[in-house]
Order: C-alpha cells, then sequence, then structure tokens
C-alpha cells in the first residue's frame, strides 16, 4: 500500500488462495498506526479492530477457577488513550494510539483494499519456485497452482515477505541466527460465547497463567465477542496430537487447578509452534535487488524508501540504507521481545517449586503473591514500551551525522529528538492540528519561524535541480513545538525519521550536500548554482557516514543458544509448513501461510 501511495506498481504473489486464517498478530503498534494514518488507511482499519471504548487490559493468574487474578496491567482503550496524547503534548506520545485485530481480519479487509488498486496486481494461489537475481532487477518464476502454468516475472526489485521458512533467503543463502526457546505451544483459536466463564475473573485482552516452570499458558481475547486464542506451553517431549482441542482450551485456562470447563462453539483452526528469536545476517542480496522483509528478515516472540528511487529523484545507492537502518533496530526490537519472555519464564525461580501455595490463605501463600505482583509491575513494558517502538534512531550513509551526543536511548520510554535518524516527535500545534498532518507526500523541511531567513530557499532551489520533492512547512509562533524540536530548520524524511537539521543554511554549496545525501548519494561534487548541474556527480560528501556494520549478538535473551543456518536450517525447520515443532513431518493437511501450522 505504500508504494501505491506513491504510485509504483506493484505484483503480490501469495501461494494460498486467500488470506490467513490463523491469529499471528493481535496488535497493531502505535508507530504502524501513525504511518497507516499517512496512507489515509487508519481509520478503515480501527473500524475492522476492537471498539474504541474497550480497556486492554492484562491479567496475570493461576487458572479462571480462582474468584481473582494475582496482578494486572491496567492499560488503555483507544479513547483513553487519545486524551492522553493530547493532554500531554510533550513530544514523547505517539500521534496514533495502538490498535487491537487479529491478523485474520486485518489480512482480509487489507486485501480488499489492494484489489481496489488499479497499481497492485495481486495474484493468490501462485507459488513461487525461483527467484534470482539478475542485471539492474530480479528474475521470478512463479507456478499458478490452478492452472499449472509456470511464469516468469521481471522486476525492478522483489522483496520476499515469505515468513519464518523463507524460500527467498534460503535461496539467497542467507544465514539465520537465533534460536527457539525450550518449549513449544499448542495454539487453539476458537469461537465461544461463554462469556461468563471466560470472563471470571474480568474483562481481558491477554491473560497469561503462571505456574512453577514458568509460564504454562495463555489466552486472548481476539474481538471482544466470540473469538479468543489459547496458548498452552509444552515440554518438548510431549505428544501434541493426543490432546484434543477441548482439553488444550481447558488445559490453559485451568492454570494450576485442572481443566476449566468452557462451552467452544467451533474450532476455527490449532497448531503447533515453537517461539523463536532470530534475524538474518543479511536483509539483502548482494547487488540489493532483492530485500527480505517480516518473518523472513527477523522473527519475535510473540510478546511484544522503495518509491524514491523507482520514481527517479533517488538514486540506487539509497537501497543500501534499507539494511544499515533497519537491521540494527530489529536487533534491539528481538532482543527485547525476548528479555519480555523472560519476564514471565523468571515466575520459575520466584516459585521455586511451591506454585501449590500460590492460591492458599496463608503466610506462605501471600507472600508468594506478593512476591509475583511486585514482579510484574517493575516489569510491566511488555506492551507499553514506546522506546523500542519509537525511540529508534537510524544511522546510514543517507542521514547526516552532527557533533553533538545522541539523546540516550531507554527501551521502555521514548525520548523526543529531532537528532537525524530520530523520528520526528508528534506535536499538536496552535490550531489544534498535529504537525505530522502538515507533511508534504514526500520530504518535508519543516521550519520554525520568526521572520529571519534561515536558507529555506536555497534547500528548495537545490532540491529543484536535483529533481527531488521537498515540501516548506512554515510554522510561525509555535514556540512549543519549537521547544521539543530543537532546531530552527528540520528536514523529515517521508518515512517521519529527521534526515537533517539545524539552524541555518549557509550557502548553495551545503544545500546541495543535503539533497544529494537525501538522494542516497556517497559521494557529490559541488557545482556554482548558474550551472544548474544535478549535485550527485563525483567528488566527496562531506556529511556522508559509514554504513553501520549491524552487529549480530552472541546470545539472544530467552534463547537456547544462538545458531546460524545456511544449508541446514534445523532450528528455522520448526517453523516450516512441513515439519512440527519437534522437525518431524506433519501426518495431516499444511496451512503453508504460517509455519508448523496444520489444520484441525
Amino acid at each position: 500500500m505504500t508504494l501505491t501511495y506513491y504510485g509504483v506498481k506493484s505484483v503480490i504473489l501469495e501461494r494460498n488462495e486467500t488470506t490467513t486464517r490463523w491469529p499471528k498478530m493481535d496488535l497493531t503498534n502505535v508507530r504502524s498506526m501513525e504511518i497507516f494514518r499517512k496512507l489515509g488507511l487508519v481509520q478503515g482499519l480501527r473500524e475492522q479492530g476492537v471498539a474504541a471504548h474497550i480497556p486492554y487490559n492484562v491479567r496475570i493468574s493461576t487458572g479462571l477457577s480462582r474468584p481473582e487474578s494475582i496482578t494486572n496491567w491496567f492499560h488503555p482503550s483507544v479513547n483513553e488513550y487519545r486524551i492522553r496524547i493530547a493532554d500531554k503534548n510533550d513530544g514523547t506520545m505517539p500521534l496514533e494510539p495502538w490498535q487491537r485485530i487479529s491478523q485474520a481480519i486485518f489480512e482480509q479487509w487489507l486485501k480488499g483494499r489492494c484489489d481496489e488498486s488499479p497499481l497492485i496486481d495481486a495474484r493468490f494461489n501462485h507459488r513461487v519456485e525461483d527467484l534470482q537475481e539478475v542485471e539492474n532487477g530480479a528474475r521470478v518464476t512463479v507456478t499458478d497452482q490452478k492452472t499449472g502454468l509456470k511464469k516468469i516475472i521481471l522486476s525492478h526489485y522483489a522483496v520476499g515477505c515469505d515468513g519464518g521458512s523463507s524460500m527467498v533467503r534460503r535461496s539467497l543463502g542467507i544465514p539465520l541466527h537465533g534460536g527457539p526457546i525450550p518449549a513449544y505451544v499448542l495454539l487453539v483459536h476458537f469461537k465461544s460465547r461463554d462469556l461468563s466463564r471466560l470472563h471470571a475473573q474480568g474483562r481481558f485482552w491477554h491473560l497469561f497463567f503462571v505456574g512453577n516452570e514458568g509460564l504454562t499458558g495463555a489466552a486472548i481475547a481476539q474481538n471482544e465477542v466470540d473469538t479468543w486464542t489459547t496458548h498452552l506451553f509444552l515440554p518438548l517431549e510431549k505428544d501434541s496430537d493426543s490432546i484434543s482441542s477441548q482439553e488444550a482450551v481447558e488445559t490453559s485456562l485451568g492454570g494450576l487447578h485442572g481443566r476449566y470447563p468452557v462451552k467452544i462453539d467451533r474450532v476455527l483452526v490449532r497448531s503447533t509452534y515453537r517461539p523463536r528469536i532470530a534475524i538474518a545476517q543479511s536483509y539483502s542480496s548482494s547487488n540489493g535487488r532483492i530485500l527480505l522483509a517480516g518473518d523472513a528478515a527477523h522473527q519475535n516472540i510473540p510478546t511484544g524508501g522503495y518509491a524514491a528511487v523507482i520514481a527517479g529523484f533517488a538514486e540506487p545507492q539509497l537501497m543500501d540504507s534499507y539494511e544499515s537502518e533497519r537491521r540494527p533496530v530489529a536487533v534491539d526490537s528481538i532482543e527485547h521481545s525476548g528479555v519480555h519472555m523472560k519476564v514471565h519464564m523468571d515466575v520459575a525461580q520466584i516459585l521455586q517449586g511451591r506454585a501449590g501455595a500460590l492460591d492458599e490463605d496463608s503466610e506462605e501463600g501471600r507472600k508468594l503473591r506478593r512476591a509475583l505482583h511486585e514482579h510484574y509491575q517493575k516489569h510491566n513494558g511488555e506492551n507499553i514500551d514506546l522506546g523500542i517502538e519509537m525511540g529508534y534512531r537510524y544511522q546510514s550513509h543517507a542521514i547526516f551525522t552532527e557533533d553533538s551526543q545522541p539523546p540516550k536511548f531507554s527501551p521502555s520510554a521514548y525520548i523526543p529528538s529531532t537528532y537525524p535518524g530520530s523520528r520526528a516527535p508528534h506535536m499538536y500545534l496552535g490550531d489544534g492540528t498535529p504537525i505530522f498532518d502538515h507533511y508534504g507526500k514526500y520530504f518535508s523541511l519543516v521550519e520554525f519561524s520568526d521572520g529571519a531567513d534561515y536558507g529555506s530557499d536555497l534547500l528548495l532551489k537545490a532540491a529543484e535541480l536535483g529533481w527531488t520533492p521537498i515540501k516548506l512547512v512554515r510554522l510561525a509562533g509555535e514556540d512549543h513545538a519549537y521547544s521539543v524540536w530543537g532546531r530552527r530548520l528540520v528536514l523529515v524524511r517521508p518515512d517521519g525519521h529527521v534526515t537533517w537539521r539545524g539552524d541555518m543554511i549557509k550557502d548553495f554549496a551545503e544545500a546541495q550536500r543535503i539533497v544529494a545525501a537525501i538522494r542516497g548519494v556517497k559521494e557529490v561534487v559541488i557545482n556554482a548554482p548558474e550551472t544548474a548541474a544535478p549535485p550527485y556527480q563525483n567528488g566527496v560528501n562531506s556529511y556522508s557516514t559509514t554504513p553501520v556494520e549491524s552487529a549480530v549478538p552472541p546470545k539472544f535473551t530467552s534463547t537456547v543458544g544462538t545458531d546460524a543456518q545456511t544449508e541446514d536450517y534445523q532450528v528455522e525447520r520448526m517453523g516450516d509448513s512441513r515439519f512440527n515443532a519437534k522437525g518431524r513431518p506433519w501426518g495431516a493437511p499444511y496451512c503453508y501461510r504460517h509455519g508448523g501450522m496444520k489444520q484441525q
């Protein structure tokens, strides 16, 4: 949809006949919602999701047969979140609240938007057989599974979004670093209107069940009406085939106290999967024509610029920034998902085999409940750590560096800053409009004006010569926003991240250097304005930075170990549609879209 927004044609190849039935994702985070707002999709998406007045409460429990949960995380509804954002208006908050929505609903809705676009050719029931990087593009061999007809598609670029067991990644020979946690999970997605039983401890979004092993199970309210998902954690040696869907649901909900009967109207799907955190060693092919995205590039535990090149106003070198910018962010995000998982796993150390006393009316029971309450309240960032969602800072040759120190990064708290590479902070202006809504379609130069000349016109002239669209957003009398943004001039990219900032552009040569860098040019010669030559030919760009090497941590939190798989992919196969959670072939029909899932 982003490519469509910028007028770029694309082809989507999907091996399934239609969108997923699997509830893999249940929350669209605040940063994603900001992007959807720019694309004009946010309202339509919210209409498909959980109603705006419903809170996002998380409960920690020993089982639904107990009268109350041990502790809770009370998170705001969309409506409450909006009030907080407006009241604070200090740059620390997102523009858009989050949105609960199941991936099954999300994909179906998004497919409808794709079908409406004349720029998107969505081909379902088409299987990619081969993908090769060729000169100036990619060559895809695809089979129409309905007719058996093979076709070859040539494109400028190809993006592999084909999941954890990505054929694209493997065809490029890119290793996967990371590993699984020491357990696997039986998931049951079902319909039920037995609300008096399911809401025995109150309405919830997530419900975590704890025991001597740490996290023993979980339940998710998918739509607050009749759709639910349970996750039952099992030891690796346990045979999940011997557990019926009814038993899996009731065992999950019962926690420490045995099966908790509920009426299931219909089982939608079930699967086993092994949670893992991993990252691809590289995000692209050798010449950058084939890219990896989504689970093909990185895999998290579920706890927590192409169009410019094609349009012609950015150089192909800009594509090099994809990996240097996004991969370090993914490493941090993946590691943090492991940190959140460890919060649940550490319960085992707190209980030390005494889970049976948790619900007792005894001194030991009260002590254990208090310890768990304090543990979860101290480590409550699973759904609210805005630093990890909005506080990351890109580094690449397309972003300028400064002599000053960048703001300190905190995973839990977003620190607003316009330091180059950062997401530009959201602020409501004096007329009540968000600064984001004043941005242009492409680049935006935000000027906090007091009547003086800060050189904005020089940048606009250089941009015109370089065929680079920049909208000037001149804001007068916005002292509050200026106090947060911190510079008279801030150049914001189409993705909302700052690429350059300053208090003045002193001459045309500096303006040319800025334009060359945002186009992705690593070297540039400076010409006098009267030559009218494009500022992106041979020479040296004194502003450019060295692409950041994407370090792989020696071990992600919560994994058994860190492995690199190039040919064998044993860890990855635990998510391959051909294998179950233990690496054995399934004996039942597959769902090919998401790894390790089979139909009930």
